[in-house]
């Protein structure tokens, strides 16, 4: 589960004024009033809940300084080993995949979020699942939880693109390749990604327009 930080996506020396404008932008955005669909108010209601807590706490210093009392009480050594295993876990696994190899990357990243929990670790296991189609239903459960859990990570909006893309759900690909954007404009891979789908649409239409001259 991630912290009132993460839930934020600050860091741990945000400032009042950095959370503030943060939760005023997120609130915004997830209020349950803004949607109709039921779906879609119930998720937003969530994340418009977790928001508001964290930033509850965050924002008054006595209970901050509680929060994060409390949270260096949850580092222990036993924990300390458990993130250091995951993390060379998940780099190994990060190896496989720019060789095209997903089983073995796919089991080196359920061993790396056994150890830690990873938002990060889930989004790129659920990614391998829809590669490797290996109960892809689930895959994409994987992918949209982390995306819930680390709303502001790019990364994850661009792992749920690929994994719609691999499926040939190009529209929805190309929504989450947009979402990363909008998450960090100078992101290089969604700008690719788009980049690519848009020209395979330009194409196609060329084919289906073009025809023989």
């Amino acid at each position: 589960m991630s912290n009132f930080y993460e839930v934020l996506g600050v860091s741990q020396n945000a400032t009042i004024t950095e959370i503030k404008r943060v939760y005023l932008a997120l609130a915004q955005k997830y209020h349950p009033d803004k949607f109709t669909d039921e779906n879609e108010k119930k998720e937003a209601s969530e994340i418009f809940s977790r928001v508001t807590a964290a930033y509850r706490t965050l924002s008054d210093e006595k209970l901050r300084a509680k929060y994060d009392q409390s949270l260096a009480k949850h580092t222990t050594d036993a924990d300390e080993a458990k993130e250091i295993q995951a993390k060379n876990l998940f780099n190994r696994a990060s190896e496989h995949i720019d060789k095209g190899e997903h089983w073995p990357a796919l089991n080196l990243l359920k061993t790396a979020y056994s150890y830690d929990r990873r938002p990060l670790y889930l989004s790129y296991m659920g990614l391998m699942q829809v590669y490797t189609k290996r109960n892809q239903s689930d895959g994409f459960k994987k992918l949209e939880h982390a995306i819930k859990t680390e709303l502001f990570n790019p990364v994850m909006h661009y792992n749920l693109g690929l994994a719609y893309e691999s499926v040939g759900k190009e529209k929805e690909a190309l929504r989450a390749y947009q979402q990363a954007l909008n998450w960090n404009s100078k992101y290089t891979q969604a700008k690719v990604a788009i980049g690519r789908l848009r020209k395979k649409k330009k194409g196609m239409f060329s084919r289906l327009f073009g025809g023989d001259q």
